[in-house]
């Protein structure tokens, strides 16, 4: 099951991921070794795509960490991130390519002991929910309190589960408007199934089974129709990211075609049903025998 951490990771992963250059467990030197969830730099060429993402756009200006929390952090939590920053921005000095000049906390929950302790303010310029530390470039994002935008959706699929549900009921309405839609709705689409799989009763509540496959269908009949092998591929990759989740790893180049040749075959509806059913033993099985169906 994806746990909030890595659900985080993977909405800024999909988002920013070509955007500038980003790491996952970003090493802070510290007298006690310290890791950041993710760290992202922007790249200059993809400065007109990466604003496009509205808030995160904002958000990401400046070479960053990025902190989830599926809960409320105390004080002495981020104080520890405080630390994280402050001792990242001392390598920075030494090593300008690993700078770091802000840094993210984003929060299932609110902290109100941290934001009374830190005497931390509502963000100028920024929209609810956003509270900046005095003299430090920390700041503490409330997931539950921004917006009902196009731009926060990303953000608010990071947060609790009510804020997650209400965050994907807009994302389905606004699929179009949505920065990188498409993308977020497919990784919604992958975790929640994936879930069901795994036995979480959280995840298995957002997204309807039918509407999931239905997904997978339009962007594999979207891929077909486009005649061409980049379209053959953009078609495939929903199901083959399902299945390398399920598996823990990549596919080989043969498991692909092996998948590719049986959707053709049985559909998309017997390859949910083979990546709900079946543990990952009996996956790396199925894909290995050449009579399964």
């Amino acid at each position: 099951m994806t746990s909030h951490d890595e659900r985080a990771k993977n909405i800024l992963d999909v988002l920013l991921d070509d955007l500038g250059t980003l790491e996952r467990e970003f090493e802070v030197p510290a007298v006690r070794p310290q890791r950041a969830d993710l760290r992202f730099a922007p790249s200059p060429e993809h400065t007109r795509t990466r604003r496009s993402l509205g808030i995160l756009g904002l958000m990401t200006e400046v070479a960053a960490l990025f902190e989830p929390f599926s809960w409320a952090p105390s004080i002495d939590e981020v104080t520890g991130c405080l630390r994280k920053l402050l001792n990242a921005q001392h390598a920075g000095t030494l090593n300008p390519s690993r700078a770091v000049e802000r840094m993210w906390l984003l929060c299932a929950g609110r902290p109100d002991a941290a934001l009374a302790h830190f005497d931390a303010l509502p963000m100028a310029g920024w929209p609810r929910g956003f509270y900046a530390l005095r003299g430090v470039p920390l700041v503490i994002v409330v997931l539950a309190e921004l917006p009902r935008t196009d731009d926060t959706v990303a953000l608010r699929l990071m947060g609790a589960l009510t804020t997650r549900q209400g965050a994907y009921v807009d994302l389905r309405a606004h699929l179009a408007t949505v920065p990188r839609g498409a993308k977020l709705f497919e990784l919604v689409v992958r975790d929640t199934v994936l879930a069901r799989a795994a036995g979480g009763a959280e995840e298995a509540t957002m997204v309807d089974t039918s509407e999931a496959r239905a997904f997978i269908e339009k962007v594999r009949n979207e891929g077909l129709a486009d005649g061409r092998h980049e379209g053959l591929a953009a078609g495939l990759r929903p199901l083959v990211r399902l299945f390398e989740r399920r598996l823990g790893r990549s596919l080989s180049d043969a498991e692909r075609g092996v998948l590719s040749s049986r959707l053709d075959v049985v559909g998309p509806d017997r390859l949910g049903d083979v990546v709900l059913d079946l543990d990952s033993a009996a996956l790396a099985a199925w894909l290995a025998s050449p009579t399964a169906t």
